[in-house]
């Protein structure tokens, strides 16, 4: 395990996640003898890499196979692989998403062995969550393989959960209610890291710092969705990076005034009494964020379509930037 709490969070986006899985291709290859993550979370496509991700710090040959499923996964599958266009006879019965997602199910059930599940409860094992929506009451759930009742089917569940984008593919069904991609919520999902206690949080995002302007007349209904989506990732992403932001800057604040008051014992328990009353913003450990993580440029304008050829070259691209930002071991 890591001498600091390391945390991983990785962002929504699709096929694009094949970014993210070039980062950690660099992280793994060039860090992997010095440590690892000690949490990893994620949402929608982050969910589906974020448990493998934690997997990758389990010893070889487990952590290295999670690494070329990863990859395997990011480079070579379809969009046929992923989602099941429906009909228009289909739609006729079925008014609630363009497509089925009964092949990303069979797909994350052939490549999340068994055994890999239970390493993940292990005490050992990072600290692994995913976060989906459920709409019935309109929460985010913070999910975990070492829940005391959590099983390998209803982990998967939630996976795919994470990774349903409402209306255009269906949602899935957990405990008979419907949930649907936690990117609705929480699109970057800091909070979870903070609550587990991270000290540095490596943030992946999958799209580029300034939103793409575009020429685009919008006569197309999935067009239109697809804009929507994008603009309220967007929102949102900043929103939770703001906020994590913000707690980053309490915890430092706080750092400094007792050290400030450490020769003043009247004064520094007067301090630590409001620390107390104000413990959500300041009852966590000191943060270091890694910024930088994430394309120079949009990589798709529809990142519900997979394309092998473009998936390896943002694998590259996610190598490079880590090689570029990560200048020395995140978890020495």
């Amino acid at each position: 395990m890591a001498t600091k709490k390391t945390a991983l969070v990785i962002s929504g986006g699709g096929s694009k996640g094949a970014f993210a899985v070039g980062v950690l291709k660099y992280v793994f290859t060039t860090y992997r003898h010095t440590g690892w993550f000690a949490i990893t979370g994620g949402t929608s496509t982050g969910a589906l890499i974020a448990p493998m991700a934690a997997l990758m710090g389990a010893p070889d040959p487990t952590g290295s196979d999670a690494l070329d499923v990863l990859i395997e996964m990011y480079t070579t599958v379809e969009t046929p692989d992923i989602l099941d266009k429906r009909n228009w006879v289909e739609l006729l019965v079925h008014h609630d998403a363009l497509y089925e997602s009964t092949p990303l199910n069979e797909l994350l059930h052939e490549k999340f062995r068994p055994a890999w599940f239970e390493w993940l409860k292990q005490p050992e094992a990072p600290d692994c969550y995913v976060v989906y929506t459920n709409y019935q009451n309109g929460q985010k759930m913070i999910v975990s393989p070492r829940d005391p009742t959590m099983t390998r089917e209803r982990f998967l569940m939630a996976m795919l959960a994470s990774a349903s984008v409402p209306v255009i593919v269906e949602a899935a069904q957990i405990d008979g209610l419907v949930c649907y991609d936690g990117g609705v919520r929480d699109l970057l999902p800091f909070g979870g890291a903070i609550e587990l206690g991270a000290t540095k949080i490596l943030p992946i995002f999958l799209d580029p710092e300034k939103f793409p302007e575009t020429s685009d007349s919008f006569k197309n209904v999935y067009k239109i969705m697809l804009r929507t989506i994008e603009i309220l990732v967007d929102e949102t992403g900043r929103n939770d990076f703001e906020v994590a932001q913000l707690i980053n800057l309490a915890i430092q604040a706080k750092e400094r005034m007792i050290r400030a008051f450490e020769g003043d014992p009247g004064a520094l328990a007067k301090l630590n009494q409001i620390f107390q009353e104000f413990e959500p913003l300041f009852g966590k450990r000191l943060i270091e964020i890694i910024s930088g993580l994430r394309p120079d440029n949009v990589l798709t304008e529809d990142a519900l379509e997979f394309v092998p050829e473009k998936m390896k070259e943002w694998v590259r691209l996610g190598f490079e930037k880590a090689q570029a930002i990560i200048d020395h071991s995140p978890f020495a």
